[in-house]
């Protein structure tokens, strides 16, 4: 598992620095600078307040989804939330998610099997609403088939997960279905060493079984991401770039599908290319989509250091004086 971990590792430190080695022979340092000195600061700091505001939907969503097994106070999902966040842009492999996870089960005295449980069901939301911007994307310009292909995989990736999280729900909550009937195909002796961690994992999926939590996840996912695709908008106008209003769907539906393959901590590189890609669709040249790459960047990055590292201050000084929960400004 460890030499796994390198491996991934030793990939993504390769494909971020190939990204970085062809975006600057494609792109002078000197043009770069140039179109980054011209930025309008104040719509950058504007669109870091409102990547700070998506973050805060996120944890709302996170606490319906949650709701059914938990009742965790928002300002403690929030704080988790920029912490583990911190981490995904600071660890190799995504293991961010493990520590979001960690961090709030420590801090709630949960299971963390559960917390991962609910992580994934966010994932599915995250998914779909990918694949409604690249529907979306699809109804205002032509695209190459490379942009459409990775739409199908985007989407049947999505129903796979969403399938088998349901099957694992549905197995462990109603006897008599599918998920039932299946479980109990597969011999005992293969399930018996998972049963107590496929359990405690399936907990957090209990949102499945609840209409109403599942509605006000959906619909806070929707919020999230129509906020997180405004920040295109902002970081585009500081830039002096004229981005139609539909730029976000396809903006968002290429940068997170580039960030799903293996890169450096930060997604260095990889997240700026992305940008070029995109940008290139609409029409906008390659100096000007770098120097909008690195400050959109920035503004998924600055938040995250300045808040991520206070939450997690604050969470090892809770676990060293052994109070439950993160110290939030105010309480909570």
């Amino acid at each position: 598992m460890k030499g796994r971990r390198l491996a991934l590792a030793a990939l993504g430190l390769g494909l971020s620095a190939a990204a970085v080695v062809l975006l600057l022979r494609e792109v002078s340092a000197k043009d770069l600078l140039l179109n980054l000195r011209h930025a309008d600061p104040w719509w950058f700091l504007g669109a870091c307040g409102v990547t700070v505001f998506g973050y805060y939907l996120r944890a709302r969503r996170w606490l319906e989804i949650l709701a059914p097994e938990a009742r965790v106070p928002l300002s403690r999902l929030f704080a988790a939330t920029m912490v583990g966040f911190l981490a995904i842009n600071t660890l190799p492999a995504r293991l961010g998610e493990f520590v979001r996870a960690f961090v709030l089960a420590r801090s709630e005295r949960l299971r963390t099997a559960t917390v991962l449980g609910s992580v994934v069901i966010e994932r599915i939301f995250d998914l779909a609403a990918l694949g409604a911007f690249w529907a979306m994307s699809l109804l205002f310009a032509p695209y190459p088939d490379w942009f459409r292909w990775s739409g199908y995989a985007t989407l049947g990736l999505g129903l796979v997960v969403t399938a088998t999280l349901w099957l694992l729900h549905a197995g462990h909550y109603h006897q008599g279905s599918l998920g039932a009937r299946l479980g109990a195909a597969i011999p005992t002796r293969i399930l018996a060493p998972f049963a107590p961690s496929l359990a405690t994992f399936t907990a957090g999926l209990r949102a499945f079984g609840n209409p109403r939590a599942l509605a006000r996840a959906g619909a806070a996912t929707a919020a999230m991401w129509l906020v997180n695709g405004t920040v295109f908008l902002l970081v585009g106008a500081s830039m002096g770039l004229s981005l139609p209003y539909w730029a976000p769907f396809l903006l968002s539906f290429v940068v997170c599908v580039a960030i799903t393959i293996p890169s450096s901590p930060g997604f260095i590189g990889v997240l700026e290319g992305s940008c070029v890609v995109g940008l290139a669709l609409l029409g906008v040249d390659a100096p000007r989509a770098l120097a909008y790459g690195v400050l959109y960047h920035l503004t998924q990055i600055a938040p995250l250091v300045l808040l991520g590292s206070f939450y997690a201050a604050r969470s090892r000084e809770a676990a060293r004086t052994g109070e439950k929960g993160f110290r939030t400004p105010g309480g909570g």
